[in-house]
């Protein structure tokens, strides 16, 4: 077996076994979220090798893992392997890109690809997974940016033994708080550097891999919107000695992969040794000036976009409408606003669970949680595609937050998500076998959160669940 680290959140594994090579979350070159993201470390073009793989795995439908213009250029022969969700997010879009239908690895079940080698998917969440791969006696665990914790993760090992090498991300992956303003700064401390660094450290001490590789936050955020983002960002060097400050992990070594290092159950690591994190703004710098050209274009096409009322009232309307009040108000209690500038007589669009509304005014309601700028096109085209819920992460937006709003504000975008991947409304979702099925094979999740989600205030769990991100 060999794994191969190719970039971010492919970080894109390339795994080399006897049944064939298994490309994991595809994104190969270029950029994601509006020319928001980069590879940074940055990667290679990739080779014909490289874009035949055997098999790929998605982990889940965000585009630094399920990268459509990486997919486009795979080989269609590839067999593509997806998490079976309680929801169908994935299948119809694999196969609009050329493929077979996917095969849906149900959570928890083996698949033996043939010559010893099994994978499996652990779902968790709404919408993320962690991948196993085992060949012999040597188990790969692809934890990515799934918040997989306590029994779930304990499943794993349970299932095919003590990590080979484990791989987790570590690094902010949504805009709360860095991209948040607040005149409140208690409102901006749900989550910080530490946060990342300390779950590195208790999701891996309950693994107990022999290798702990930090890994899925490998990218740079070159547009001008995101920028702010580097300065903030965890940086593996930052991992390992944080695990370190609190006294290791027996049995378990923290390595840092840089992409094109590899790993092989023959002879071991080969790593680069080229620094990338101490004079990390210059090379930014530099890595902007290199795609400067296509962020301007990006730009320039922007400029004179606008987004027309009657799409956002239409999206957001039909959001408000759909979604149980009780639950959205418990979530979302204050209006959400957005700043729309060409609109100059009526610049906030708001969003309201409470009244089961949306509506435009001349100045920001009253009680909302907070004031969010998004790029007019970026917004236009996320209302286009319903992805919506993609803004908080592609890191193009800011948010000044009203005191008290930050609940309410991170509750928005919870609810935005839950809907827009299809679990709400839950009288038509509920109507589905497979959201059961799935809910019942994951019952340790369930019953781990269980008596959290009783005694505390739910918007704590969207809280951690951007902590634990990506």
């Amino acid at each position: 077996m060999r794994v191969t680290v190719i970039g971010h959140s492919c970080s894109c594994l390339r795994v080399e076994t006897r049944a064939g090579t298994i490309l994991v979350d595809p994104w190969l070159f270029g950029s994601c979220y509006w020319r928001s993201w980069w590879h940074f470390p940055p990667s290679t073009e990739p080779t014909e090798e490289m874009l035949a793989p055997d098999f790929v795995y998605l982990t889940h439908h965000h585009f630094d893992h399920f990268h459509y213009p990486s997919m486009r250029r795979l080989d269609r022969a590839a067999r593509v392997l997806i998490p079976r969700f309680g929801v169908d997010v994935m299948a119809d879009e694999v196969v609009s890109l050329g493929f077979e239908p996917p095969r849906e690895l149900v959570h928890g079940q083996m698949l033996d690809l043939g010559d010893g080698v099994r994978v499996a998917s652990y779902q968790y969440g709404f919408d993320d997974t962690a991948f196993v791969i085992a060949e012999d006696d040597h188990v790969i665990v692809d934890i990515n940016d799934c918040k997989i914790r306590g029994r779930a993760l304990d499943q794993v090992v349970r299932d095919f033994g003590p990590p080979t090498l484990a791989c987790k991300s570590h690094s902010f992956a949504q805009s709360y708080p860095v991209l948040y303003d607040s005149e409140d700064p208690a409102q901006l401390r749900l989550v910080t550097p530490k946060t990342y660094l300390d779950d590195f450290h208790d999701v891996m001490e309950r693994l107990r891999p022999r290798y702990a590789i930090p890994f899925g936050s490998m990218v740079g955020f070159l547009h001008p919107d995101s920028a702010p983002l580097n300065a903030h960002l965890v940086t593996p060097r930052a991992v390992v000695e944080g695990v370190a400050a609190r006294g290791g992990i027996d049995g378990t070594d923290v390595i840092t992969m840089a992409p094109g290092d590899a790993w092989s159950s023959e002879s071991g690591f080969d790593r680069s040794d080229v620094d990338w994190y101490t004079d990390r703004d210059r090379l930014l710098a530099e890595l902007a000036a290199t795609y400067a050209p296509k962020i301007a274009e990006r730009t320039a096409a922007e400029a004179d976009v606008r987004i027309e009322w009657r799409d956002f009232e239409a999206h957001l309307g039909r959001l408000v409408r759909e979604v149980p009040r009780v639950f959205a108000r418990r979530l979302a209690p204050r209006p959400f606003v957005f700043h729309v500038p060409s609109d100059v007589d009526q610049p906030y669009w708001w969003v309201s669970f409470r009244s089961r509304s949306v509506g435009r005014s001349a100045n920001l309601p009253d009680g909302a949680s907070g004031l969010t700028t998004v790029p007019e096109a970026v917004l236009s085209e996320a209302i286009r595609d319903r992805i919506v819920h993609i803004l908080h992460g592609a890191m193009r937006i800011h948010t000044s937050l009203e005191p008290g709003g930050v609940q309410s504000d991170l509750g928005f975008w919870g609810v935005v998500m839950m809907w827009e991947l299809g679990y709400l409304p839950l009288r038509r979702s509920a109507r589905h076998p497979r959201l059961w099925f799935a809910m019942a094979r994951r019952w340790r999740e369930f019953a781990d959160q269980a008596p959290s989600v009783i005694s505390r205030n739910p918007v704590d769990h969207l809280a951690e669940r951007f902590g634990a991100d990506v």
